[in-house]
């Protein structure tokens, strides 16, 4: 190096660093709100770094306007980078939100669809637990904090290494592992039994984002069938972008790399249909003991939580629950003596409230002696009710004062939920001439199956 290019070296040095580091800093600052504490910090961040450096480098005063330009030129494009990704995530999302419309779908056998069945899935064992939480903690789809891009992988491994011996307990008290690929095969099973006979022939699978199978596992068995067109169907029936979103990007990305032929089909969103409906209605009143009314217990309808920053981002799914409670409240005749809350929230970051835990304490502040837990965005019996709720709250509960706790049973395979599933189905791929008439909901007509 000779002494030209010698002096020229902290120069570059420090326009390099004032442009890649404001890159990372402007693409922070795209998503906080303009003129906000956040928003002026994100701007500024790079200063006692650049200052620091000029100092050590010795560079002259009069370089400091080429600094400044090269970090605005960072911020500039770390912001554009956030607004490209925020713009694909906007027209993701949209084609992720099921339609409430029907849209007939001509020219399609039943031969030529695969339908599956979206779930998070779970450990079988307390020895797939790391594994199942390395994939859950590594999703940026799902777990998001400043920089995370860079420190995801960092952050799933801390994660691991402190909870991994806590889940594992925490899944031994129910059984040594989740059940939810039994349940969710068993959902399957109903589903085609259902369409069946309805008189269909499509096929039914299911996929998870975290324990197999996985969606390539899905995506190559569709390419092995040699189907054309694939219906998500989501076992989340409220829409995130933190489940069915990232349930259905994860089956599109593994489509693209092994099957790009293949034709995904909008599925119907059924939160609000009558079947699902009565399923929790039934649920709940199987809780009800024949000497006593249903007014005398106070419900508590919880959901699993979502960061908060999913719903500053637009998603529907607090609304989505509070629609299906609305709907749930009008069959049971009921207006008051009720609440949601929110469950299963995980580390520092803000999540929607109120918390399950809290309503809980609340309520026996207020001397309420009976309560009763309905799992409401849960479709199976899992750690988050067989021992988040069931024994976690209901420990809680009890040492708080509350003498009565009781939990309704997740709906699993209750026929009108599986009916909701079949007419989602069929909202999308419609019936044939010779198809048999379909089953009709309407309140008590519904057989009780319990599980």
């Amino acid at each position: 190096m000779n002494e030209y290019s010698a002096s020229l070296y902290p120069y570059i040095l420090l326009a390099l660093t004032s442009l890649l580091v404001n890159i990372p800093l402007g693409y922070i600052r795209e998503n906080t709100p303009k003129f906000s504490l956040p928003w002026l910090f994100w701007i500024h961040a790079s200063i006692p770094l650049v200052i620091y450096l000029r100092m050590t480098l010795g560079t002259s005063r009069l370089f400091i306007p080429v600094c400044i330009f090269w970090a605005i030129v960072g911020q500039i494009w770390g912001s554009r980078a956030r607004r490209r990704v925020m713009s694909q995530e906007d027209a993701e999302r949209l084609q992720q939100i099921p339609k409430m419309d029907i849209r007939k779908r001509e020219g399609i056998n039943d031969e030529e669809a695969l339908i599956v069945l979206l779930n998070m899935g779970g450990p079988k064992t307390n020895a797939d637990v790391p594994d199942f939480q390395k994939r859950l903690f590594s999703d940026p789809l799902l777990i998001r904090f400043p920089m995370s891009f860079v420190f995801q992988k960092l952050f799933a491994l801390l994660l691991v290494a402190f909870r991994t011996k806590e889940a594992q307990k925490r899944y031994q008290r129910i059984g040594g592992g989740s059940p939810i690929f039994e349940s969710t095969l068993a959902q399957t099973r109903a589903l085609q039994a259902e369409l069946s006979r309805r008189g269909r022939t499509l096929s039914v699978t299911f996929a998870f984002n975290y324990s197999p199978p996985f969606s390539d596992d899905v995506i190559q068995e569709a390419k092995k069938a040699g189907k054309k067109y694939l219906l998500p169907l989501s076992l989340y029936p409220h829409y995130s972008k933190a489940t069915t979103g990232s349930n259905v990007h994860y089956l599109r990305k593994s489509a693209e790399k092994n099957y790009p032929t293949l034709m995904f089909l909008e599925s119907s969103s059924y939160y609000l249909h009558d079947g699902y409906i009565e399923a929790f209605v039934d649920r709940i009143q199987e809780q009800v003991r024949p000497y006593e009314s249903l007014d005398d217990v106070y419900l508590v309808f919880s959901a699993h939580g979502l960061p908060l920053y999913f719903l500053t981002e637009g998603d529907p799914y607090p609304f989505q629950i509070s629609q299906t409670v609305t709907k749930v409240l009008a069959k049971l005749n009921r207006n008051d003596r009720w609440i949601i809350a929110y469950q299963s929230a995980v580390g520092p970051l803000q999540w929607i409230k109120p918390s399950t835990g809290d309503v809980i304490a609340a309520l026996a502040r207020r001397n309420i002696k009976k309560i009763l837990i309905v799992p409401i965005s849960f479709v199976t019996d899992h750690i988050e009710t067989t021992c988040e709720i069931d024994m976690e709250y209901r420990a809680m509960a009890e040492q708080a004062g509350i003498k009565d706790f009781r939990m309704s049973k997740a709906i699993e395979c209750h026929p009108g939920f599986i009916c909701a599933l079949a007419d989602a189905v069929e909202r999308e791929l419609p019936a044939g001439r010779n198809a048999p008439d379909r089953l009709e909901l309407s309140g008590s007509n519904l057989p009780m199956q319990k599980n």
